[in-house]
């Protein structure tokens, strides 16, 4: 596998390009750290665990970043110049992604399709052709509160089976790979009726 170089101008430059593989090795053949080294290890940890904690279910690559932060951890111990922020930062995205870990493992995606509502949900995402829809609209569509729509939502998101980015004080939200799977095999056994008229959920524009 290859190394790579720490030694350039903008670690952005390494951030879709590299991996936490390639960089762990880069790590074990480092003769000593540097500064410049110190804050593009940072950096691509700071970013690829960011996307890591995001992703709907990177079971993989939480693992892998979670191998390079223990072993950088370990290896920096060793420079008593290791910047305190850094200890911390790396630290803390390991207890993050150690959180997302847990809660992937405990996921279970055929218990969530029983839950009430959640087949309605994965229909209107369905039967709008998975186009983004406002998280908020479904509060009076399903006729329960913004808080009872919040933890359905979560729930699903944590079990890979949809995905939502902000939207001003709103969510949009889409099927994963895997939510549309299970939206199509509801809707080819009719298991759930959703009205398809006025009750039609607002698409983002």
């Amino acid at each position: 596998m290859n190394t790579l170089n720490l030694n350039i101008s903008d670690p952005a430059m390494l951030v879709d390009k590299a991996t936490p593989a390639e960089l762990l090795v880069t790590i074990r053949n480092l003769e000593q750290w540097g500064k410049k080294e110190l804050y593009i290890v940072n950096r691509l940890i700071s970013v690829w665990s960011t996307r890591a904690i995001a992703h709907p279910n990177d079971r993989e690559g939480i693992s892998e970043l979670q191998r390079l932060i223990h072993y950088t951890l370990n290896r920096a111990n060793s420079v008593k110049s290791l910047p305190e922020e850094y200890r911390y930062r790396w630290e803390v995205a390991n207890d993050m992604l150690e959180s997302r870990r847990l809660n992937l493992a405990h996921a279970d995606p055929e218990a969530q399709i029983t839950r009430r509502h959640v087949p309605e949900i994965l229909l209107h995402l369905l039967r709008n052709k998975n186009r983004e829809c406002h998280q908020s609209d479904l509060d009076e569509h399903l006729g329960v509160t913004t808080g009872r729509v919040t933890q359905l939502i979560s729930n699903l998101e944590a079990n890979g089976f949809i995905t939502k980015r902000k939207h001003g004080r709103d969510n949009l939200l889409t099927l994963t790979r895997i939510g549309f799977k299970y939206a199509e095999n509801l809707d080819k056994k009719n298991d759930t009726e959703i009205p398809r008229g006025a009750n039609y959920l607002r698409i983002a524009s």
